[in-house]
C-alpha cells in the first residue's frame, strides 16, 4: 500500500479489493480535530467489511478527540 494514490471517492488498496478512502482536509480547533472525508465516499462500498483509511496531513502531538466528518455529519 505504499505509495498508493487515491482515486475519488475511493480506489481499492490491493487485488482482492480492499478500498481505502483518503482525507480531503483535517481542521483542528479548540475543542477537537476534524477529519473530512469526501461527500459519498462511501457510496459503492459493502455495508460491512474492512475499509483502509489515508490520512493527508499530519496531526501534531494532540490529546484533543479526533472525529470524521463527511456528507455534512460528523
Amino acid at each position: 500500500m505504499f505509495g498508493a494514490t487515491t482515486n475519488y471517492p475511493f480506489n481499492f488498496a490491493n487485488r482482492n479489493g480492499i478500498p481505502m478512502i483518503e482525507s480531503s482536509s483535517v481542521t483542528v480547533n479548540d475543542t477537537n480535530v476534524v477529519i473530512n472525508i469526501p461527500d459519498r465516499a462511501f457510496r459503492f462500498l459493502n455495508g460491512t467489511g474492512l475499509i483502509l483509511f489515508r490520512l493527508n496531513t499530519e496531526i501534531t502531538n494532540t490529546t484533543l478527540p479526533i472525529i470524521f466528518s463527511s456528507n455534512n455529519f460528523t
